[in-house]
C-alpha cells in the first residue's frame, strides 16, 4: 500500500523498517515478532525511540469476526470484512477482556484502561463513512487491485477474494473435530449457512467489504469457541478479537483497524487471513488519504515524555507516519496468520534517533 517503499535500519535498533509515503503521509510500519499484547506494546515503544516524532498510531491487521450483532442481531459481518474500533456503548473502541479483578463465585469484573482513538482520527473515520456513502463509494477495491499487480503471480493468489462460496459459517454446536485437517473433507457443509442464506446484509460483490464500526476484544489468548465468542459480545459488546490492540491503546490514542479473516469458532483455518489483511490496509490507506498532514504536537500518547511528539513535526507508527505527516499505522499479522521476523526484536529499549533517515533525503528534518 505504500508509495515510494523502501526498508531503513536504525541506529542502535535491531529492527529492519519498512518505510515510505501515503499521500502527503510519511510512514513507518513494524511488524509486531509474534502474537500477544506485550509484544504490541514493545513493538511501539522501540518505534517511537528510533522515531521520536510520530504523531498517529494505526493497529491494521486481522481478528475473528462476530457473524452477527446490533439490534436483532440484523448487521452481518462476513470474511473479509473490515472492523474499526471506535467509541460505543461508553467503550473507548478497544476491551481489554482479561484485564480486571475476580470476584466473587470465579466473576472477572473487567476494569476499562484502554484509550480512545484521538480527536483527529475519529474526524478522519467518520469522514470516511461519508465518503462511502456517496456514488463513487470506497477506492478500497482499486487499492486492492494495485496491491495485487505488484505481487507474483503466486503471491498475489493469497490476497485475491476467495468468494462467498468459501465462507461458511457453521453452527455453534457443530464443531470442528481435527485441528490438523481443514474442514473441506471433514466437516459437514450442510451444517453451515453460505452468505446467500444469511440475508441481503451478507451479500458482497468481489472486492467491496463492508466496514463495521464498534467495539474490539483484546487478550493474550486465541479465540476458537462460538460460545466463548458469543459470550464475550453479550458482555462488552465486541464486534471482533484479536490479540494486540490493548498493548498500544493502553498508553497511546491509537485506532484499531482489522480484516475479518474466520468467526473466532473452532472452524478458525487460513484461507481468508492474506486477503483480511489487504482490506483493512486498504481501508487504513484511504484513511490516511482524508487525514491532514500538518504539524503540531502530538496528542495521541497519555505518557508525559518525549514520546509525545512535542518537537511538533509529526510522524507515524506501526503502519506509522513520520516527520510532518501527522498519520501513520503499526501492522501486526499483516499476510498469512502471524509473522515472525528474526530482525524484529523485542525489548530493545535503546537511545532515540534523532538523526534525518539518509535512506530517504527527500524526508525533512528535525
Amino acid at each position: 500500500m505504500l508509495e515510494d517503499p523502501t526498508t531503513m535500519e536504525v541506529p542502535d535498533d535491531d529492527v529492519l523498517y519498512h518505510v515510505g509515503r501515503i499521500g502527503s503521509h510519511f510512514v513507518v510500519m513494524v511488524v509486531c515478532p509474534r502474537m500477544g499484547i506485550e509484544p504490541a506494546a514493545t513493538a511501539l515503544a522501540n518505534m517511537r525511540r528510533s522515531f521520536p516524532n510520530i504523531k498517529h498510531v494505526l493497529v491494521v491487521g486481522i481478528a475473528g469476526g462476530m457473524p452477527c450483532y446490533g439490534p436483532d442481531l440484523q448487521e452481518q459481518i462476513v470474511l473479509g470484512d473490515v472492523v474499526v474500533g471506535v467509541p460505543q456503548h461508553g467503550r473507548g473502541g478497544v476491551t481489554h477482556y482479561e484485564f480486571g479483578a475476580w470476584e466473587g463465585q470465579k466473576e472477572l469484573t473487567v476494569k476499562e484502561h484502554t484509550l480512545h482513538p484521538s480527536a483527529a482520527l475519529l474526524t478522519a473515520v467518520n469522514n470516511l463513512r461519508s465518503v462511502h456513502m456517496q456514488v463513487a463509494g470506497s477506492k478500497i477495491p482499486r487499492y486492492l487491485e494495485e496491491l495485487r499487480r505488484g505481487l507474483n503471480e503466486r503471491s498475489r493468489q493469497a490476497y485475491e477474494d476467495p468468494g462467498a462460496e468459501y465462507d461458511h459459517l457453521f453452527e455453534d454446536s457443530y464443531l470442528h473435530t481435527d485441528r490438523g485437517r481443514f474442514c473441506q473433507g471433514l466437516c459437514d457443509a450442510t451444517r453451515a449457512k453460505l452468505r446467500k442464506s444469511r440475508g441481503k446484509r451478507a451479500e458482497r460483490k468481489s472486492d467491496q467489504p463492508h466496514i463495521h464500526h464498534g467495539n474490539i476484544g483484546s487478550a493474550n489468548a486465541v479465540v476458537r469457541s462460538s460460545a466463548k465468542r458469543n459470550e464475550l459480545h453479550a458482555r462488552h459488546n465486541i464486534i471482533c478479537l484479536e490479540m494486540e490492540a490493548a498493548g498500544v491503546m493502553s498508553d497511546y490514542q491509537g485506532l484499531v483497524i482489522r480484516g475479518v479473516c474466520d468467526y473466532a469458532d473452532s472452524h478458525k483455518n487460513k484461507k481468508w487471513q492474506g486477503y483480511a489483511a489487504a482490506t483493512a490496509a486498504a481501508y487504513a490507506k484511504e484513511l490516511l488519504l482524508l487525514l491532514p498532514a500538518g504539524g503540531g504536537s502530538s496528542t495521541e500518547s497519555s505518557l508525559p515524555d518525549e514520546r509525545n511528539g512535542t518537537r511538533g513535526d509529526g510522524w507515524y507508527v506501526g503502519r506509522d507516519q513520520f516527520h510532518n505527516s501527522g498519520g501513520g499505522f503499526m501492522n501486526f499479522n499483516m499476510g498469512a496468520g502471524y509473522q515472525t521476523n528474526n530482525n524484529t526484536a523485542g525489548n530493545q529499549y535503546n537511545a532515540p534517533f534523532y538523526g534525518h533517515p539518509s535512506a530517504i533525503p527527500q524526508w525533512p528534518k528535525y
